[in-house]
């Protein structure tokens, strides 16, 4: 077995560990910062779907982590009740097009004649 060099943690160097240390201490204060931010602005009503995002976006900063794998976010809820809200069926469209101005300008004027 070999004894630990005075300059290293784990057989890391130091600054490199300091390094990573200082990395990872800013990501976590990305993340409070922004839910406190989030948190503080949405409603009560709301405060579901502002999870669901502070989720997708703590799962995206895990891929910065080089173990870390980003997930598929989850789906977003949906609304309580039976069905949800479909939109009425659509109507046609009829666009009739015809050969004269809409002002019955110069054109419409020289046809008459």
């Amino acid at each position: 077995m070999s004894a630990l060099a005075p300059g290293t943690v784990f057989d890391v160097p130091v600054s490199l560990a300091l390094c990573v240390v200082a990395v990872l201490v800013a990501m976590l204060l990305l993340v409070a910062a922004v839910a406190w931010a989030v948190l503080r602005r949405v409603d009560r009503i709301d405060l579901p779907v502002a999870l669901l995002g502070l989720a997708h976006v703590i799962s995206a900063l895990c891929g910065l982590l080089p173990w870390g794998k980003p997930t598929p976010p989850p789906a977003l809820p949906q609304p309580r009740g039976g069905e949800p809200d479909t939109e009425p069926p659509t109507v046609p469209t009829v666009l009739v097009v015809r050969g004269e101005t809409a002002g019955g300008g110069p054109l419409a004027q020289r046809e008459e004649s």
